[in-house]
């Protein structure tokens, strides 16, 4: 299990550094990235979602947000329920923009993977979506995540015999 949890960080780490080169080719910031994909995958979205979301302020959304409209990728529109509030949507150019950059990434994933048996990659997405759904769950509880880290740090002190408390009086 071990090997594996090594592999999977491989890739997330690998997928860093994918994000960070895409966001480059946009020319945009990785965070800004971020933004897009999730405009994306479930917008328009309101900036206090979008800053939820991007565990950001609502200034520094707001920010992000003159950065993007500027460039060209979304723009906001009065809410039609709420006149207080604003959507940001992607533009025309910035959604095509994310649909090249999602069928670079699909073309990448389907390259690496491309000797395999169907079967096989069937598999390793079920296992890669198991795997996605276990962390998510782990981020989505604050108090799980560091109970969990206070536990595994105790285990360390036990075997190294007093390893220093990152989490001291929390809990």
């Amino acid at each position: 299990m071990r090997q594996l949890a090594n592999q999977v960080r491989a890739v997330m780490i690998a997928a860093d550094t994918y994000r960070r080169a895409m966001a480059a080719a946009l020319g945009v910031g990785v965070t800004e990235v971020s933004a897009l994909g999730e405009i994306r995958e479930d917008g328009p979205l309101t900036p206090s979602e979008l800053a939820r979301r991007l565990g950001l302020t609502s200034p520094s959304v707001t920010s992000l947000l003159d950065r993007l409209e500027a460039a060209g990728l979304v723009v906001r529109r009065r809410h039609p329920a709420d006149r207080r509030s604003v959507l940001v949507a992607l533009t025309g150019v910035g959604d095509e923009l994310l649909v090249a950059a999602f069928e670079q990434f699909s073309e990448d994933v389907a390259a690496a993977v491309r000797s395999a048996s169907p079967e096989h990659v069937r598999e390793l997405g079920e296992l890669l979506g198991g795997v996605a759904g276990a962390l998510r769950a782990r981020a989505g509880d604050p108090h799980g995540l560091v109970g969990g880290l206070d536990r595994q740090m105790a285990r360390r002190r036990r075997s190294e015999g007093g390893a220093a408390d990152v989490h001291s009086g929390s809990g």
